[in-house]
């Protein structure tokens, strides 16, 4: 288990390496072009941006980004918790299946108990049994 974990650990370690490469990139290149009367198109309509300087467009892609990984994150959290909920849920179910299934072996198991079990002693004179 501790393997499949140190792979976990390594994979994660070189993803947010990776995204940290990429974004240094992005905002270096944001950086040193200028962004005047830049175009975008979307499904055929065109907008236009007002002048953006290179640190205006870097901080806007960190903005949308960290968005985004936020998004992710909450994703992730609300499905291990419906997971850990869904587990808990089918936990219990075992169980008091397993306690209706077996209710009338313990019943008589009980009976049983009770019938063989050797009779207390009685109380000694002067004590009022309860």
């Amino acid at each position: 288990m501790s393997t499949a974990w140190r792979w976990i650990g390594i994979g994660a370690l070189a993803a947010i390496v990776v995204a940290t490469v990429i974004g240094i990139s992005a905002a270096v290149v944001l950086s040193s072009i200028p962004l005047d009367r830049a175009t975008l198109v979307i499904d055929g309509e065109r907008v236009v941006l007002p002048p953006l300087s290179g640190w205006q467009a870097a901080l806007a892609l960190t903005i949308v980004l960290l968005a985004v990984l936020l998004a992710t994150l909450i994703a992730i959290a609300i499905a291990i918790g419906a997971t850990v909920f869904g587990v808990a849920a089918a936990a219990i179910i075992v169980v008091l299946t397993l306690l209706f299934v077996a209710s009338p072996l313990l019943l008589i198991g009980w009976i049983v108990w009770l019938l063989t079990r050797r009779p207390s002693r009685p109380a000694p004179a002067g004590i009022a049994a309860a």
